[in-house]
């Protein structure tokens, strides 16, 4: 795929551009959901509050809660109140008799309102896995999403390993996604090369350090081979570990860009959003108990000022703030379940430091869990740790999805695009051992960033959203000299959804269209924006009535089929759609 080029062919005479000065300037104000989850001392939602129980919180003060409704799932009926009304609505219709009707009906997505809808992104971090703990929680995932998740929820499922791998879009096919997380089973985990070489480390740089035991000794091997003499075991444990701690470093910075993908791709995703995040953890500072055991044994071979070279809390920070921006909760496993100081053997202690294996894995355990933590809490979800079975916890998760109040406030006007809120909610009357959670803040999202994830949420999850009923096509394609083809995009949309502004005679519009197109091999071009103006004078507009305003502009191909993303703003009446078309170009 060689890039995009954009041609006016196919543009209407009606859209012609404006003579005089800018255009008035319209803001937009959105409003903010806040997702909030309240379990009671026994650890079960509390039910039947009003907006009267809570403060809202913005940045510090308190804001007026404009939108209020509280989401109760109870068999097949969806109770919402919206401040003191009550409205139940069934989530599957009445069934026939017919089985074979009965069981698509049973199937098929019922139809819900989009604020209430549920997106949920099971990922899978190979990478940061090792086999057997991946296996036994994907067995309790399996019947998760088979007895606890309604048939209206749609699930996606990626893995890294240790590229981001899209191995289910969204789909409420339960079958489906049962056989891909049995095939998942037998992918390969990389988590146990990094316990082997974390391992070998501690134990080579032991050897070196042990001067007993130098000659002849593996570690005096990785001495000699490292080009240094008795001696120099400070020196070899410095190397060591700098290769290790950047390893780490760069292995977690991949992880953390396929999250941030995920999370991004969920943008255009109506309604909540939630991601399912299994690994044996990820290191919040890349080698952190190695820092620790080297400086332990030579003090001035190593400074833990060092340390800040190597911690990603910034990037699990930003992550967490992109989530919160999406409108996104990780819910975190800890596949190790209840873990063991592995290194607190009597041949694993170091001469003269006794109790250090066991302060050198538990600095281990903290720091591996840490990020877990960290994006559970800021982001509302929660961290499942320390636990052999997760299924007790994935109940509790099941109960996040059907039982929920969500406040909605209006931000000022004058809000500042790409500006950081924090946000606090809290019950008024709360009883003891009850708890409150939700995002801790969100950040304003510019119009460039929402409709660049949008249009990569409808071109790689097929996520749609589509409330101006745009339309896409192409005509047939045209080889140019290098092999490549041109191809035709024809984007449409009904000039009675498109906003104008009436000014000298003449009523104008704005139009920004982002498009985005990948190939059969997952190769992608980034969202290209083309800006557009539209200005119809007065005595024409009874010539676009009931008609459709069109633009065309040439997407350059290889031969091969090819998705499309589409995303068209109107800029005037604030409003937006994402969609996918495909073309395959011969």
């Amino acid at each position: 795929m060689a890039g995009l080029a954009d041609s006016a062919a196919g543009q209407p005479e009606s859209a012609l551009s404006p003579t005089g000065a800018g255009f008035t300037e319209v803001v937009n104000v959105e409003v903010v959901n806040i997702d909030v989850y309240v379990t009671g001392a026994d650890g079960k939602p509390v039910l039947g509050l009003g907006p009267d129980d809570f403060e809202l919180r913005v940045d510090g003060r308190p804001v007026p809660v404009s939108n209020f409704y509280a989401v109760e799932l109870r068999d097949d009926e969806l109770f919402v109140r919206r401040g003191g009304e009550v409205e139940a609505r069934p989530l599957l219709p009445p069934l026939p008799e017919d089985p074979v009707e009965a069981d698509r009906l049973r199937r098929a997505p019922p139809e819900i309102p989009a604020e209430h809808a549920l997106h949920v992104a099971v990922y899978i971090d190979n990478y940061n896995l090792t086999p057997f703990n991946r296996n036994r929680v994907l067995r309790e995932l399996r019947a998760f999403i088979r007895e606890q998740l309604r048939p209206e929820d749609m699930v996606m499922l990626a893995s890294f390993d240790p590229a981001l791998n899209l191995r289910m879009p969204f789909t409420n096919n339960r079958e489906e996604l049962n056989r891909a997380l049995l095939d998942l089973e037998e992918v390969s985990a990389q988590r146990l090369h990094r316990n082997n070489e974390r391992r070998d480390l501690i134990n080579n740089v032991n050897d070196v350090n042990n001067e007993e035991s130098m000659e002849n000794s593996p570690g005096m091997a990785a001495a000699e081979r490292a080009g240094l003499t008795v001696g120099g075991g400070a020196s070899f444990a410095r190397t060591a570990l700098m290769a290790y701690a950047g390893s780490v470093r760069n292995d977690t910075n991949l992880a953390i860009d396929g999250l941030t993908r995920v999370v991004e791709n969920l943008s255009a995703a109506p309604g909540r959003k939630a991601v399912i995040y299994v690994a044996d953890g990820i290191p919040m500072i890349a080698g952190e108990d190695v820092f620790y055991f080297v400086e332990q044994l030579y003090e001035r071979s190593v400074s833990l000022i060092e340390m800040s070279d190597y911690d990603m809390s910034r990037r699990f920070q930003q992550l967490a703030a992109g989530a919160n921006a999406n409108r996104t909760s990780f819910y975190t496993i800890d596949a190790r379940g209840l873990t063991v100081l592995s290194q607190s053997t009597v041949d694993g202690q170091v001469a003269g430091a006794p109790g250090q294996a066991s302060l050198i894995d538990q600095i281990q355990l903290t720091n591996l869990q840490a990020p877990l933590q960290l994006m559970a809490e800021e982001t509302g979800g929660r961290a499942v740790i320390n636990a052999n079975r997760a299924m007790p916890d994935l109940l509790k998760i099941a109960d996040d999805f059907r039982n929920y109040y969500s406040l909605g406030y209006m931000p000022a006007a004058t809000a500042v695009a790409g500006r950081y809120h924090t946000v606090d909610v809290r019950w008024k009357n709360r009883p003891r051992g009850a708890s409150v959670r939700h995002r801790r803040g969100y950040r304003d999202k510019t119009v460039e960033s929402r409709m660049k994830e949008g249009t990569l949420s409808a071109l790689n999850l097929n996520m749609q959203e589509n409330p101006l009923g745009v339309r896409v096509d192409s005509l047939p394609a045209k080889r140019r000299p290098d092999g490549n083809y041109d191809v035709p995009v024809v984007v449409e949309v009904a000039w009675k959804e498109l906003a104008l502004i009436p000014r000298d005679g003449v009523h104008h519009g704005r139009i920004q269209l982002w498009l985005a197109a990948k190939d059969e091999r997952d190769h992608a071009t980034e969202p290209h924006l083309t800006e557009l103006t539209i200005a119809v004078p007065e005595d024409r507009l009874g010539e676009i009535e009931g008609g459709f305003w069109r633009y065309g502009l040439e997407v350059t191909m290889e031969a091969g089929y090819h998705d499309i993303g589409v995303g068209l703003r109107d800029d005037i009446g604030g409003r937006q759609s994402f969609l996918r078309g495909g073309v395959d170009v011969r």
